[in-house]
């Protein structure tokens, strides 16, 4: 890996922090955007300068996120790790999801209020339609960016035929 790229995956491991990640896994994240195949944790430990725990904890993590994915190599027993193909899709849907659990409580929260309470039901009023709204424009720019996607997959592929 030159100096570069190792500096990239730094600043990159610094912006996922900044975001309430933490470092080590904005790292990991950067690293495996720029592998060029699977890695495994060793791999990953080594060209971070990170424990193997840590990375192992942190890749379960982007795992779980549905970020990457864990797959075999045939005669390997170690596990491997690659960036899954459509993650960032996952990413904002997870991010919806969490939406959807901020309506639901500012619902439950009008509930718990009642009518007798009209600066709490403003305000809870106010976060459940500005999540309802934030989920319908995020919708909205998924479907976009998915129908961007398909043009621009199907132009890549019309461009290998000729």
């Amino acid at each position: 890996m030159n100096e570069q790229t190792r500096q990239w995956i730094e600043r990159t491991g610094l912006a996922v922090e900044r975001l309430g990640a933490s470092r080590t896994f904005g790292r990991l994240f950067g690293l495996l955007l720029v592998a060029e195949r699977p890695l495994s944790l060793d791999d990953m430990a080594e060209q971070l300068s990170v424990s193997k725990a840590s990375i192992s904890t942190n890749a379960r993590l982007c795992e779980q996120l549905g970020m990457v994915r864990r797959i075999s190599v045939p005669g390997d027993r170690r596990d491997y790790y690659e960036m899954r193909p459509g993650s960032f899709e996952r990413m904002l849907a997870a991010r919806m999801q969490v939406l959807q659990q901020m309506i639901d409580l500012a619902d439950e929260g009008l509930a718990a209020v009642g009518p007798d309470s009209p600066a709490a039901r403003s305000r809870l009023t106010e976060m459940r339609d500005f999540y309802q709204w934030t989920g319908m424009e995020m919708a909205a720019i998924l479907a976009q960016w998915q129908k961007q996607k398909r043009q621009r997959l199907a132009g890549t592929e019309q461009e290998r035929t000729r």
